[in-house]
């Protein structure tokens, strides 16, 4: 089954990827802080695709 978030489920996901990432970079772990981002990008041009 091939499961799309919906456009509110992407715009909750972005939001508490952003907390993690902040808190990641709070805590020096920019590795993590970058893995985070990059998944927000790939869901920030989900949507952009979706306008």
């Amino acid at each position: 089954m091939d499961h799309r978030m919906s456009d509110d489920e992407l715009r909750t996901a972005i939001r508490k990827l952003r907390e993690r990432a902040d808190y990641a970079r709070g805590h020096e772990d920019e590795a993590t802080a970058e893995q985070i981002e990059r998944t927000i990008r790939g869901y920030q041009e989900e949507m952009a695709t979706r306008l």
